[in-house]
């Protein structure tokens, strides 16, 4: 239990550092004035977590829509601001909550007290980023599967992505110590709380924080992709299962991660008469997201460009909508989002979670790459690796129909199209190693002296290697690798050198970084043998080819 409160407050700091937090800056500032801040950030905390926990189940059963809770923080938002603008009309708005045991509550918010309920309309209307703590929390408490641990995780989460609020609350008390400021300069800040009230209720932050690069996306990558981060959610979330064993590998490659799911309880499908299978064309990209969640705003301009440019080479892209908060249940809102968007492909609402739970999906956005057999060849979680993704559609293209067209690369500089005929992805490791024409390729040490030229798509060691399960070190020993290809990468770790000697009597050497080397890439492709020397620290892992 601990383990679990330790990484959802961590992991709520990091989100709390983020982009996202703007939205709700100026106004937790502005109310903050003349007010105790543990009680605003108490409240919010409260608020945000009984919502992402119960608010959409208490809501189903009432026969409510999503968006209530919202639409009510909104308002509690805009009420405050009137009431510091015009007293008068606080007095007013006051009178309906004269019957209650404390009746001076909005009266209360006007002199500076009455934090805690302001923070509770905060909390309403906060929409942090999503990462795999938010997205177990959010499927947890929109299908009813909470447990201690989850209740646990969230209130940890909401409490750390506060602590950065509370700073900032902190800063509008001390400007609250000034009485005489406060009450010369309370209309003023009534007016920016109705300002960015108003802004939250259009969304207009959300241009800025998609413009905005996300200071924090390395921090919380890594600490997201982490075992104790995984340890935890194992608690809150189902683990393995369907496709687990190709998440968090290299998106620069294609790998074999067995059949697509099927998709389950989609609705309203947008963009599309007919609902869409995800095997239905020679490449599909499905694409998990959810409209309020940044993150997944800026991967789906990458991701439209990617349909728009490649559609009608054989691309499908299925966007499916599983909401992060419970106002993105509704349908209205997902439409008007999916216009503002500019998306053409088809969308269609999860909102029992029923196809995320068939995907074992864990985070938004998430893309899962299919190719025409209806296999699943890449697995992204989170925001990058466009290009790399780019170039995975462009292989399986030309390999569902060699005599494609395919347009330009879009995402910047792209390598070069696949290659019909070339090598295929070659392991190096014992364990997966299917091309090499060395006998005795088992784990150990081995001195394979001199060997004759591998045949064509295949490779030789010669003198002394090191194999492991997933890798091979050079003892003093090359590598030759038959090659047919626009692009070769080799896949590798450690410190040291490799040289390569081209076909063409050409030579290069690269230093090694953890990752892969481009061994070469051109737009024309390249055939004959590569003799590869690398330096004793230097493990190396698969080559690639393109």
């Amino acid at each position: 239990m601990l383990g679990i409160a330790v990484v959802g407050f961590i992991g709520g700091v990091i989100t709390g550092l983020s982009p996202c937090i703007l939205p709700v800056l100026p106004v937790v500032l502005s109310v903050s004035v003349g007010r105790r801040p543990a009680l605003v950030i108490a409240g919010m905390v409260l608020s945000f977590a009984s919502i992402a926990l119960l608010g959409t189940l208490l809501l189903g059963i009432l026969g409510l829509p999503q968006s209530v809770l919202h639409w009510a923080g909104i308002l509690m938002l805009a009420l405050v601001g009137v009431g510091m603008i015009v007293p008068q009309a606080g007095e007013w708005i006051q009178k309906p909550f004269d019957a209650l045991p404390r009746p001076t509550i909005l009266q209360d918010k006007a002199r500076g007290r009455g934090g805690f309920l302001i923070g509770l309309a905060l909390g309403a209307v906060y929409v942090p980023c999503a990462g795999p703590i938010l997205a177990a929390v959010t499927v947890a408490g929109s299908t009813g599967e909470i447990g201690w641990n989850t209740v646990v995780l969230t209130l940890a989460f909401a409490a750390g992505s506060a602590v950065p609020l509370f700073f900032f609350a902190l800063a509008g008390s001390a400007i609250g110590d000034r009485v005489d400021l406060v009450q010369r300069h309370r209309r003023a800040i009534g007016v920016v709380i109705l300002v960015f009230t108003l802004a939250l209720a259009l969304r207009a932050p959300a241009a800025i924080q998609r413009a905005l690069p996300d200071w924090t996306a390395g921090l919380a990558r890594s600490f997201n992709d982490s075992s104790a981060v995984d340890e935890a959610l194992s608690k809150v979330r189902p683990s393995g299962g369907t496709l687990d064993e190709c998440r968090g590998l290299d998106a620069g490659q294609l790998h074999d991660c067995g059949p697509v799911p099927e998709f389950a309880g989609l609705e309203n499908w947008i963009n599309t008469s007919d609902p869409v299978t995800p095997a239905a064309a020679p490449v599909t990209l499905v694409d998990f997201w959810a409209y309020a969640c940044i993150n997944c705003q800026r991967a789906g301009e990458h991701i439209t460009a990617l349909y728009d440019a490649y559609r009608d080479a054989g691309l499908q892209v299925v966007g499916v909508h599983s909401p992060e908060y419970g106002f993105e249940h509704d349908l209205n809102n997902l439409r008007s989002a999916v216009q503002r968007e500019g998306i053409r492909y088809p969308v269609a609402q999860d909102n029992n979670f029923d196809t995320w739970r068939a995907y074992n999906n864990r985070y938004w956005p998430a893309r899962y790459l299919v190719d025409a057999a209806g296999n699943v060849r890449s697995i992204v979680e989170g925001e990058g690796s466009y290009a790399e993704t780019e170039q995975l559609i462009r292989q399986l293209l030309v390999q569902a129909n060699p005599d494609v067209e395919l347009p330009a690369p879009v995402e910047g500089d792209a390598a070069p199209i696949g290659t019909e005929g070339r090598n295929r992805e070659t392991y190096l490791g014992t364990d997966r190693a299917r091309f090499a024409d060395n006998a005795g390729y088992t784990p150990g040490e081995h001195d394979f002296g001199a060997q004759a030229a591998p045949g064509a798509g295949r490779y030789a060691l010669s003198g002394r290697w090191e194999l492991g399960p997933e890798s091979i070190r050079s003892l003093g020993g090359h590598m030759e690798v038959n090659v047919y290809a626009a692009w070769v990468q080799l896949v590798v770790s450690g410190s040291g050198d490799v040289t390569v000697d081209y076909p063409n009597g050409t030579q290069k050497t690269m230093s090694v970084t953890d990752g892969t080397l481009d061994l070469y890439k051109a737009a024309d492709p390249m055939s004959g043998i590569l003799r590869i020397h690398a330096s004793e620290g230097v493990s190396m892992y698969s080559l690639t080819f393109g």
